[in-house]
């Protein structure tokens, strides 16, 4: 058996080399760990679950506390797309995994930037993440039926996403006026009623993504729903072979849109409790304890194909493999599938009033 890591981060050494040939080592999905990029070696790693418990407080966040990254990699920025990336000195790639973009600039800069409390691995290998490309692109209806002959597909690139994942407990007193609906149409109406209580509510994986960029685009958010439980303790071995996002959404920045979020989960719960179906008032002060800010890896292959000219992209969960993804749309197969349906409909109808004729001249037959 080959040589086991034990999952502590390699903070001296730029890259994990092979034992047998001294090539760089890769995360492989497939196994759970690192595969040699030239001989082909497979080493064990041992990885393991992240403790809930963990993360940064919001203090670390506030005051620019927390553990920053040590160990040595290269910061990329492009400057087509705005992407902002960190990856191994050793990189196989001098293009922007997101846009395909040459226009990058590289620093070995990397103070300032926290180092993640847990990654969400590749699950999806890149072997897997090709077929469910080619099952997806197959199974699109309005696609010209030369797409899959002329496309011109580029190599899946894997990607970790940052994002916050936040966990606290909440308490709120609260008091207001809630109404229950009865009734329909012309007779319904609402009763009201005037109450007060604490609502307590623990919240658990409340995902904010920490790229700015994305965090607009509905595309990327679309495909980005992950199992979060299954967030492994950081590990810098997990990156090996893959480029990661660096977070522009900052700790606090983030608490700021997951204090709205729980403001309105809070509402809900109360609306629940109350068993209403309106709220006419309402008066609560939510206070939030034991919050802790993970900062969490999750996994994205991203590949793109050029059809004529226009460069189409698609991205595939890493750890789901879902997907989802623009394509070119034929009008021409568009009204071929329309005139078949339409065909068909109105062949059925045709059929059944022939049927019904048949059948009454049949029974005029008999009488």
């Amino acid at each position: 058996m080959g040589n086991v890591f034990n999952g502590v981060p390699n903070e001296t050494s730029q890259d994990t080399k092979c034992p047998s040939c001294g090539g760089t080592l890769s995360f492989d999905p497939a196994t759970g760990g690192l595969v040699c990029n030239f001989c082909g070696n497979h080493v064990e790693l041992k990885t393991t679950v992240a403790d809930r418990s963990a993360g940064y407080t919001l203090e670390d966040l506030q005051h620019n506390g927390g553990r920053r990254i040590q160990y040595g990699v290269k910061r990329i920025i492009c400057g087509t797309c705005g992407g902002s990336f960190v990856a191994e000195t050793s990189s196989i790639s001098g293009l922007c995994p997101y846009c395909g973009s040459n226009s990058i600039t590289e620093s070995t800069e990397t103070a300032g930037v926290l180092e993640p409390t847990g990654i969400v691995p590749f699950q999806i290998d890149k072997e897997n993440a090709q077929a469910i490309f080619k099952q997806w692109i197959s199974a699109r209806r309005f696609a010209p039926m030369d797409i899959t002959k002329n496309a011109q597909i580029t190599d899946l690139v894997g990607v970790y996403v940052p994002y916050w994942v936040f966990d606290c407990d909440t308490y709120t007193p609260y008091s207001g006026k809630f109404g229950k609906t009865y009734g329909s149409g012309d007779d319904q109406y609402t009763k009201y009623h005037k109450s007060s209580g604490v609502c307590q509510m623990p919240v658990k994986n409340l995902t904010v993504m920490a790229s700015a960029r994305l965090e607009k685009d509905s595309f990327w958010k679309s495909v980005s729903k992950f199992n979060f439980d299954l967030t492994k303790t950081y590990d810098a071995n997990l990156l090996s072979g893959f480029w990661s996002e660096s977070y522009t959404v900052d700790g606090v920045s983030a608490w700021q849109t997951a204090m709205n979020r729980i403001y309105e989960m809070i509402r809900r719960r109360i609306k629940g409790i109350e068993d209403a179906d309106v709220i006419a008032r309402i008066d609560m002060t939510p206070q939030a304890g034991n919050i802790r800010a993970k900062y969490v890896l999750a996994p994205i292959w991203i590949t793109s194909f050029d059809y004529h000219g226009t460069v189409y992209r698609v991205l595939v969960n890493g750890q789901t493999g879902d997907i989802v993804g623009t394509w070119p749309k034929s009008l021409k197969r568009f009204f071929m599938i329309f005139g078949l349906i339409v065909g068909g409909i109105f062949g059925t109808q045709f059929l059944i009033a022939l049927l019904r004729t048949f059948m009454m001249w049949l029974s005029s037959l008999g009488k």
